[in-house]
């Protein structure tokens, strides 16, 4: 039988592109997980929650966005480039989302760009950050910052106390000078050993936040 994908993202290793076809049910399984690390916030019914992607990481942000649906939330989008800041700043205005997912630095150049101060468009919301936006962020007063990582196929993201969290269910990481990530579950495209470029260990300690999925501890922290 021909399985045909319903997206086809990328991800990168050691600077090229790989393919990775992907089904809804193989992201809405992650989905589950990743949406008990975002009930940790404990956000108010229906708020809004801005994911910040570009289009070839359809694969790993379109499980955290059903994750927002799943917690009773509302997603909207952005491109995670310098020219699409304007509307990173137009959507805070106008929906005053409490999240905002996937801030990278290219976001923040381009809010400057276009004339905006990152500090009043980020300030007073939860901002879950790639680690090239990390430093910056953390000198905004007001902003409740957390980490996002990009992890080859899927991507690891922090719970409200701090936890590093990834789909442990579908994938396994293991160490090395940084860590390879397999498929744990049937996947239309199965991947082995598949280099991530970062740095750290996975901890099996149980997370205060409850999630079941285990947590990285990064080398290289921001």
């Amino acid at each position: 039988m021909d399985i045909r994908p319903d997206v086809v993202g990328c991800y990168h290793v050691s600077g090229k592109a790989e393919f990775f076809p992907a089904r809804y049910d193989e992201l809405e399984r992650q989905a589950v997980g990743m949406a008990r690390v975002l009930q940790s916030f404990r956000f108010a019914p229906g708020s809004v929650i801005l994911t910040v992607s570009s289009v070839g990481e359809v694969a790993q942000f379109a499980a955290f966005e059903k994750a927002i649906q799943i917690t009773g939330h509302y997603g909207t989008n952005a491109e995670a480039s310098m020219f699409d800041a304007g509307r990173v700043e137009a959507i805070c205005r106008q929906f005053a989302p409490t999240g905002i997912f996937g801030v990278d630095r290219p976001t923040l150049e381009g809010l400057r760009m276009f004339g905006h101060d990152p500090a009043r468009v980020l300030g007073g919301r939860t901002v879950w950050a790639r680690p090239d936006a990390m430093d910056e962020l953390s000198k905004i007063e007001g902003v409740d910052l957390r980490r996002l990582i990009v992890l080859g196929p899927t991507i690891a993201f922090e719970c409200a106390k701090g936890g590093l969290h990834f789909p442990s269910r579908d994938w396994s990481l293991e160490g090395g000078e940084t860590l390879s990530i397999s498929s744990r579950m049937p996947l239309i495209t199965p991947l082995q050993g598949v280099d991530t470029g970062v740095r750290g260990v996975t901890s099996t300690k149980p997370c205060r936040c409850g999630s079941r999925d285990l947590t990285i501890q990064l080398e290289d922290a921001a």
